[in-house]
């Protein structure tokens, strides 16, 4: 599959492999949410009653949980793409470049 087809195609595989990764991680996040505060429920940041620290601990290890599921969904449908097709995934659509703000 090439150029749109392949990319939309592309698309879909990755979006079957975020779904069961992002609730993964979700649940992760969580235990180790409760496994290191279990007197401190998750963190809603727009909770009056939610301190500072442990607002900013929550941002963190979600934070950490995102990159983790972006780099595990990116590597686990690339080699999803590659058992399928034999191929490596394809490329995303190029876009213009970016003008220098120096020149």
């Amino acid at each position: 599959m090439a150029g749109a087809a392949g990319r939309f195609a592309f698309k879909l595989v990755a979006m079957a492999v975020a779904i069961p990764i992002g609730r993964l991680v979700t649940k992760g996040t969580a235990k180790v949410w409760v496994t290191t505060r279990p007197e401190s429920p998750n963190v809603n940041p727009k909770d009056p009653d939610a301190s500072w620290p442990d607002a900013l601990m929550w941002a963190g290890l979600t934070g950490v949980g995102a990159a983790v599921a972006q780099l595990m969904t990116t590597k686990g449908a690339d080699t999803v793409w590659r058992a399928i097709t034999g191929r490596p995934s394809p490329r995303p659509k190029q876009g213009k470049p970016i003008a220098d703000p120096i020149d």
